[in-house]
Formats: C-alpha cells, sequence, structure tokens
C-alpha cells in the first residue's frame, strides 16, 4: 500500500485570549492510550491486514509499539474499501488505569482482562490517510467529515468519532473535570492536522475572591456573564482575572442576588499566570474556570503569597505525574 510511518501530532498551540469564534471546536480530552490505527495495512509490511501503532518507539527494535493483537474486536476485523485509511484516536477502557494494563499487556493477557471487564473503544478524532492518500493538509472541517464516512463504514460498536462542541467551552470543561477527566482540546476547524491544537487542562486549583461581575453576552446577555477574581497583595485586593463555566443554577442565583456572592472565596482553575508588572504586581490568569465556591477559606487568606504557593505545588504536582 506503500502508507509511511507517522507521528500523531500533539497539543503545541497557545491558547487566545478570545475563544468565542465560530472556526473554534472543542473536544474531549480523553484519558487514554494514543494510538494510530492502519487499516488494511501495515508501515513495516510485515503483514497483511489492520496495525495498530503507539507513538512510543520500542527500545528492543527502534519501531513504534505495536499493540495490534491486544484490541482484536477492532483490529481482526476486514474493512473492504478503507483501505490505506489511518486514523488517530484514544484507545479506553473504564478508566485509565484498566486501559494501561490492558495494553502494556501481552496479547493473551489483555484478551482474559477485557473479557472480564468489557472490551476496550476507540474514541477517534481524526483521520491522516483516507484510501492511500494524505489528507493532512485538509482544514479540520474537510477531515471530520471523511473520519464521519470511516467510522460509519467501519461499523464497530467500539469504534466512534468523538464529539466536537462549539460553544460554551468553559462550562464543557468544568463538567468533564467534575467527572475526573483531563479538560478539553480546542481546534481551529479551517486548519491542517495538528496545526493550532491547544490543550485546556485541569492546571492550577487556586483560591481567590469575587470583587465583581462582567454582563453576558450572546445567550447570556440577560445575566452575569462572569465573575471579577481578586487576591490580596500587601493588605489590597488585585483583580487577577475574570472567569465564568458555571451552570445556569449558578448563573441565575448570581444574577439575582449579587451581594450575595460579593467577597466570597471560589476555586477556580487557570491555566497559567502571567508575569507580574508595575499595573498588576501580582500577574493576570489564563482563561480561569470557576470550579466551586469554598465557604471554610476567610477572604482575608486568599492573598498573593499563597497563590504563588498553590501555583507551585500544582507544578510539582503535575511534573511527578508525568513522571518528569
Amino acid at each position: 500500500m506503500g502508507i509511511p510511518i507517522l507521528q500523531p501530532s500533539r497539543c503545541t498551540g497557545k491558547l487566545g485570549d478570545d475563544l468565542e469564534k465560530d472556526y473554534l471546536i472543542g473536544e474531549e480530552k480523553i484519558d487514554g492510550s494514543r494510538y494510530l490505527l492502519y487499516i488494511e495495512c501495515d508501515p513495516y509490511e510485515r503483514r497483511e491486514g489492520n496495525t495498530l501503532l503507539s507513538r512510543r518507539i520500542s527500545v528492543v527494535d527502534g519501531r513504534h509499539v505495536d499493540k495490534t493483537e491486544n484490541i482484536p474486536h477492532i483490529t481482526g476485523r476486514e474493512y473492504k474499501g478503507l483501505e490505506g485509511t489511518v486514523l488517530d484516536g484514544e484507545v479506553v477502557s473504564k478508566d485509565f488505569s484498566s486501559t494501561n494494563s490492558i495494553m502494556n499487556s501481552a496479547p493473551r493477557i489483555a484478551i482474559a482482562k477485557q473479557k472480564e471487564i468489557g472490551w476496550n473503544d476507540y474514541r477517534v478524532f481524526d483521520v491522516l490517510y483516507f484510501r492511500g492518500v494524505d489528507v493532512r493538509s485538509k482544514t479540520l472541517a474537510e477531515r471530520r467529515k471523511i473520519l464521519e464516512v470511516v467510522v460509519a463504514r467501519m461499523a464497530v460498536p467500539e469504534v466512534s468519532a468523538i464529539e466536537q462542541f462549539t460553544e460554551d467551552f468553559l462550562k464543557r470543561f468544568n463538567q468533564f473535570v467534575a467527572k475526573g477527566g483531563e479538560g478539553i482540546v480546542i481546534k481551529d476547524t479551517r486548519l491542517a492536522y495538528g496545526v493550532g491544537w491547544c490543550k485546556m487542562k485541569k492546571s492550577y486549583d487556586v483560591s481567590c475572591v469575587v470583587s465583581g461581575f462582567k454582563n453576558g453576552t450572546g445567550k447570556y446577555a440577560k445575566g452575569v456573564g462572569s465573575i471579577a477574581l481578586s487576591v490580596y497583595h500587601k493588605g489590597k485586593l488585585v483583580e487577577i482575572g475574570f472567569a465564568s463555566g458555571f451552570d445556569d443554577k449558578v448563573r441565575m442565583d448570581i444574577t439575582k442576588n449579587p451581594k450575595k456572592y460579593m467577597g466570597r472565596v471560589v476555586d477556580v482553575f487557570i491555566q497559567e499566570l502571567s508575569k507580574a508588572t508595575t499595573e498588576n504586581p501580582v500577574g493576570r490568569g489564563r482563561h480561569p474556570t470557576y470550579y466551586r465556591f469554598r465557604d471554610d477559606i476567610n477572604a482575608e487568606d486568599c492573598t498573593s503569597e499563597k497563590l504563588f504557593k498553590d501555583i507551585k505545588a500544582a507544578k510539582t504536582r503535575n511534573s511527578r505525574r508525568k513522571g518528569e
């Protein structure tokens, strides 16, 4: 077939400040194991039929780790008419621990584990080749149409195209995080494969003081759109950003009873904190998203020192999870 060895793209883009663009879409960041599925081909030309390759390189033979035989309910089928198609997605079980255990086992053991707890799913979010043609330079919107056709023709219950959404990014982010998820990926539908992919992850959980409100726009124009966040710095409140992402019930209550929320402590997730300036001696949080209100913390305890300490601790935890 002549399909080359491909490397799945990473999220290397940086989130813009304005996410309300009609060409942006969001996808849940799946906590699984990333694999490319080569349909009816093998880039290493070792077999006929399907091949499932990890992005990891084996220290034994210097090739991408092959896990084709670990999910035979997907890879063991024949997909006529889709020869030379390559999909990008996440293999998932009931949780990450189970996924990791199954995909790192020998095929016989992996199959036995799945017979006990259920067969792994393959959640697909992109297509790199379609019937032997490289489609990575096509726009995401074009590739998505191709992807949906491929998944439909495969007709396997355990294979599905990941859901895309075009609005309420912060709200969706909170919903996924509340379920134990990692966050969302935001992509530009006008761009090629892997270009401008941005992660909105559950990065830093920090406590702030509600110091004001901003009116909403669009369908939230008649209510509060976001809450101002501040921390105490040298005895004075310094605003570090605005957070949204709360559900409609909370939004409505804030709109009706703003005095009830002014001065309350709120936990938010922020992606990063900008450098301090003369105008803002603390810095500003990028893309703060509402997590929960806290009645067990005094507003006076929400200081810039605590903010810096919490971010440093979160960075350490994240690094340990990644094995850095």
